[in-house]
């Protein structure tokens, strides 16, 4: 089996071509369907706004990588030349060492930003609840997990934890200086937009008021950070009275547009107006940046900020990457493991099938045999056998790679082991 990732970040793409192949989790459920009609059997897919990465897990890479791009074309709606310029793949040992690199945070925009794990594990839990991993897939992301948390607890890289919201904060710090007398719109009622109010509320913003499509949402938001619910018709009159608008929907569409913003702004007498939008896809109109006196920012100008505290982290990065390849170098081994399960469980059937016809032989050249000594005879061949076969089912457990299983099913007579093992995987 192999490990295959295709995917574009922060690092490879600008924003505008990241929205483009954003996948909400809405979905997430669709595509990953459709891919395993393609015969994509064990894929899990991460799309955050800053990265959307596929995890493919193989017996043949070159095939199902192309299967892959030739669906995103089709099913995203993305062109063929943008997986070509801004998509890397990597296979095996690199792919490896991405994943891990990404769920500890030290392939993040912001080095050692906590959110990225839990999207990692709601990127496998969705894989999950669609059947779409299997034995490896198990295995790696699970010890993806092990070693975020091993980077969490063994060094200092996620002291002080940053992430995109908390950047944006920083960003209407910078921007403000005294944020006490200035009043911000959300528009948007998530995690991200729950991190950013709070930390404003800390930085003591006056005036909050959270707006959402869904208001028991916003109500819900606005009561925990104190601050006012408001219904979605409101982001135009609101416009006209706050000094910040933070946005971080999941809409597809924009969610103020530039003429918005013109109309707002000459009513304001264009009174400084500051938009931070860490939607991906972009929530503002990117043309409203145009317009007098309106500051528009994205989720890629929080990448200045962010290298300021990189030096910080980078003593510490470095501690975490020695951990990731600590566990890289283990996965020749891993990768050579396979499901034993089915081939345990035919080698206890057909040793007790064997018992079984031996035993009714010999009890057929027997007669007037009475219960008690039946029973004696069926324990003393139970016995044998599990005594035969337990130092054999050991070893498979113990070594579990293809060469093992391939003896096995020589001394087992499992010629069908194949055709057993996948239909296992496809009810698994």
């Amino acid at each position: 089996m192999h490990i295959l990732v295709l995917g574009l970040n922060h690092k490879t793409s600008p924003l505008n071509i990241r929205e483009k192949f954003y996948i909400p989790e809405e979905k997430m459920d669709f595509l990953i369907s459709q891919l395993k009609k393609e015969g994509l059997k064990e894929i899990v897919i991460l799309s955050t706004c800053n990265r959307t990465e596929f995890y493919v897990f193989s017996e043949n890479p070159g095939r199902d990588l192309e299967v892959l791009k030739d669906s995103l074309v089709g099913l995203l709606k993305v062109e063929e030349g943008w997986i070509k310029e801004y998509m890397y793949v990597l296979l095996d040992e690199d792919g490896f060492r991405h994943l891990l690199m990404v769920a500890s945070g030290l392939d993040s925009m912001v080095v050692g930003e906590p959110q990225i794990l839990g999207q990692v594990k709601e990127a496998y839990r969705i894989a999950t609840f669609n059947n779409s991993t299997g034995f490896l897939s198990n295995k790696i992301f699970h010890k993806a997990f092990q070693v975020a948390k091993r980077v969490r607890t063994e060094t200092k890289v996620g002291y002080n934890p940053l992430s995109i919201s908390s950047m944006a904060v920083e960003m209407a710090k910078r921007i403000f200086g005294n944020l006490s007398q200035k009043k911000v719109m959300a528009v948007g009622a998530g995690e991200m937009a729950k991190i950013a109010l709070k930390n404003l509320k800390k930085e003591g913003i006056e005036k909050v008021y959270v707006v959402n499509r869904t208001f028991a949402n916003a109500k819900k938001l606005a009561e925990e950070i104190v601050g006012e619910a408001r219904p979605f018709s409101d982001i135009e009159r609101l416009l006209l009275e706050v000094d910040l608008v933070l946005t971080s929907t999941g809409a597809e569409d924009f969610v103020i547009k530039k003429d918005d913003v013109v109309k707002a702004m000459r009513q304001r007498k264009f009174k400084p107006l500051f938009i931070i939008d860490i939607a991906v896809p972009r929530d503002v109109e990117p043309s409203a940046n145009d317009i007098e006196n309106v500051y528009l920012y994205n989720i890629d100008d929080l990448k200045e900020l962010s290298h300021k505290h990189l030096i910080d982290r980078l003593k510490e990065a470095e501690k975490a990457k020695e951990i990731v390849e600590t566990e890289v170098k283990k996965l020749p081994a891993l990768l050579r493991q396979i499901d034993t399960k089915p081939l345990i469980m035919h080698m206890i059937d057909h040793a007790e099938r064997i018992r079984k016809a031996e035993l009714k032989k010999m009890l057929s050249k027997m007669k007037n045999i009475d219960d008690s000594t039946y029973r004696s005879l069926d324990q003393l061949t139970r016995s044998l056998v599990n005594k035969i076969i337990h130092p054999h089912i050991e070893l498979v457990k113990k070594e579990g790679t293809y060469e093992v299983v391939e003896i096995m099913k020589k001394l087992f007579q499992f010629e069908d082991f194949n055709e057993r093992e996948n239909k296992s995987r496809d009810e698994g």
